[in-house]
């Protein structure tokens, strides 16, 4: 079952709100970022707007995202998901939030990696 033109914009037009509302910008806000009116943001987040691939890519700037995030659908794991899925679910995850944000995921998952590589050299040794 393949998706009327309609409601693929009324998808992209969700997804962009809730990556909006994840970063905590307001419509205003994100208007003002990717030098658009505000009251378009709000329509084409309704899906009352088609936006142009050019108007996309600048709000996936605005955005700190690729416009592949915001035009892909949603990625589905299954128990078989290989690691460039995980891996690329990751990097979407990522790329929604702040820079603050991601500076401490990072870190925090450069911690999580010192502790597993210390664990993995210990049972070595055993």
């Amino acid at each position: 079952m393949s998706l009327s033109t309609d409601e693929i914009f009324k998808d992209i037009g969700k997804k962009i709100r809730q990556i909006r509302q994840k970063q905590n910008l307001t419509q205003e806000e994100l208007g003002e970022k990717a030098n658009l009116h505000y009251s378009y943001i709000g329509q084409m987040e309704r899906g009352d707007k088609i936006p142009s691939l050019k108007t996309l890519n600048k709000i996936a700037k605005a955005l700190n995202v690729g416009l592949d995030y915001i035009l892909e659908g949603p990625i589905k794991y299954s128990a078989e998901s290989s690691a460039e899925e995980a891996i690329n679910e990751f990097m979407h995850l990522l790329r929604t939030r702040p820079a603050r944000q991601t500076e401490m995921l990072i870190s925090i998952c450069r911690n999580i990696i010192d502790e597993l590589d210390a664990c993995e050299k210990e049972e070595k040794e055993k």
